[in-house]
């Protein structure tokens, strides 16, 4: 579904992905894990628009995408959820939802009713405004907000950071329906321990540059780059 080939990605002059390769097929749930500024956030946001990069590829269910801002790649089904979540806070959690529903060629899956099922707490928030709301409601919103685009592919960068441990479960059984339903998901995340549990295959970057792309288990025996990159 998404095949990512040797792109460069610059902020201003500085260069901060280096031929970075990746893919992720239909269904899958793929990690991109890395320590702080190891180039996960611009990997998705070079992804989806947002920082095209200057050289490489980048196709979507095929087609050609570098250079397409991010409202056509919304369109063309993917979901972005970036790390500052970007929720309108004076909204109603149910306006936050309303204003990106989108109805893909009448083949529409997600709505109020489905996105209240997978995450219940949102329903008891419906009437309150989204900055209102604590930084774990706010990254559910986030994730219901890109669901109701009903995307084909969800990038997600960052979902647990800075929730605590019962939260950080409880967002990960989310994902896991969402998996569970074959939903294509790229996984951004430091959370090393939470982002297994999730995957089927990782890639690990460092300072801009693949250092390592395999299966949860090739990760989980190669001691060497979980300590040289990953600090576990």
């Amino acid at each position: 579904m998404l095949e990512v080939e040797g792109i460069h990605t610059y902020y201003g002059l500085s260069h901060i992905l280096f031929d970075v390769s990746l893919r992720v097929e239909a269904g899958e749930v793929v990690c991109l894990l890395g320590r702080n500024g190891a180039g996960k956030t611009t990997t998705l946001k070079s992804v989806m628009g947002v920082t095209p990069p200057k050289r490489g590829r980048i196709r979507f269910n095929g087609e050609e995408i570098v250079g397409r801002p991010p409202h056509v790649l919304a369109q063309m089904g993917m979901g972005y959820v970036p790390d500052d979540r970007r929720i309108f806070p004076d909204l109603t959690v149910r306006e936050n939802l309303e204003i990106a529903a989108k109805d893909p060629a009448g083949h529409r899956q997600w709505d109020r009713d489905r996105v209240y099922a997978l995450f219940p707490a949102l329903r008891e928030k419906e009437p309150v405004k989204g900055g209102h709301l604590s930084g774990g409601e706010q990254k559910m919103l986030a994730i219901a907000r890109a669901l109701m685009g009903n995307p084909e592919l969800l990038l997600l960068d960052e979902p647990m950071e800075g929730l605590a441990p019962l939260l950080v479960r409880a967002l990960e059984e989310q994902v896991l329906k969402l998996k569970a339903i074959s939903l294509t998901v790229l996984l951004a995340e430091q959370n090393v321990h939470s982002a297994l549990r999730l995957s089927d295959r990782c890639y690990v970057i460092d300072d801009g540059h693949i250092r390592f792309q395999g299966s949860v288990l090739d990760l989980k025996e190669n001691e060497e780059v979980r300590r040289r990159y990953l600090l576990v």
